[in-house]
């Protein structure tokens, strides 16, 4: 906005050149010459001064009108171009395993908003393999779940281990196995009922699979009835109207319970891995990347049912 506008609002608001020039930190004699100059541009008299101060001619009255709405059209184009600059700079693209949602990354993202509340939002969720995939075209800027094994060492990406978490095997309430201790070969007869598993367009993103396939071989996957899906909504329909065995980390428990899904009494540990952050080197210096990566941090230490891995 024109800084003369800008100046005759203030004389017209306080009705005296010397409170407006003081209240702007100018001379009085600056502010008079502005306010000659301004009435020369606009060819009429703004003002007429008397020895208690001002009084506004007639455009003067009309000027100061349009001049406000000009101010508050000015001001809140800066108020937008302020928020569009905060959305660009700040935006939340994260992923994470279903598992890690309701438990972790959930409480950050909250806290984030509040912290910022007109940055865009993007949570990405689902299988690890998928989100690397993202992460690796720069569609998010970290994720939380497993750590990828045999992952090609040629990708810049850094991994900050956070806790281990151990799998139990979940089944409805009233499954012909609940109640005995079970051991893997019990589960052998019960169809497994697998939650974002490994996708065929993904596993490129490996460098070397043995892992994988020896995971698979420990699960005895290979000779039995398999239903997958990629929501933990409708895994939990699954498996409440099956006999489907589901592996899926043990802090989930409390969650599952809600829906009728308990876990078995397992004679040995089913499986164990490292939860940790994802994230490329060529962000992990931004600031708010690394405030985020210290929310899930502080977030991970306040969770009495996740096992810090330090």
């Amino acid at each position: 906005m024109d800084k003369h506008l800008r100046q005759f609002i203030e004389v017209a608001t306080h009705q005296s050149l010397s409170l407006a020039a003081r209240h702007m930190g100018l001379s009085q004699p600056t502010l008079t010459h502005n306010m000659k100059k301004l009435e020369e541009s606009l060819g009429t008299t703004l003002l007429i001064r008397h020895a208690s101060g001002v009084a506004l001619t007639p455009a003067g009255e009309l000027l100061l009108t349009q001049a406000r709405v000009m101010q508050r059209i000015y001001d809140e184009t800066l108020r937008r171009l302020a928020l569009l600059r905060e959305r660009a700079a700040l935006p939340l693209r994260v992923g994470t395993g279903h598992a890690w949602w309701q438990r972790v990354l959930h409480p950050v993202t909250l806290r984030y908003r509040e912290a910022n509340p007109s940055c865009a939002i993007n949570i990405e969720v689902g299988n690890h393999l998928r989100l690397l995939d993202l992460l690796l075209g720069n569609h998010i800027d970290l994720f939380l779940g497993h750590e990828i094994h045999g992952l090609d060492k040629h990708y810049s990406l850094i991994f900050i281990p956070l806790f281990t978490s151990s799998d139990a095997v979940f089944v409805r309430a009233g499954h012909p196995l609940s109640g005995k201790i079970c051991g893997k070969q019990d589960l052998v007869n019960y169809p497994s009922l697998l939650i974002t598993t490994d996708e065929q367009q993904y596993l490129h993103l490996v460098e070397d699979l043995a892992r994988k396939q020896q995971d698979q071989a420990d699960m005895q996957l290979n000779d039995k009835i398999i239903y997958t899906c990629n929501s933990l909504v409708a895994g939990i329909d699954m498996a409440n109207t099956s006999n489907a065995v589901m592996p899926y980390p043990g802090s989930m428990a409390g969650y599952f319970a809600r829906f009728g899904i308990v876990p078995l009494d397992m004679d040995e540990e089913y499986n164990k891995g490292v939860i940790g952050i994802y994230i490329s080197r060529e962000k992990m210096d931004e600031p708010h990347i690394q405030t985020l990566c210290q929310q899930i941090q502080t977030q991970v230490s306040k969770h009495d049912g996740l096992m810090a891995t330090c």
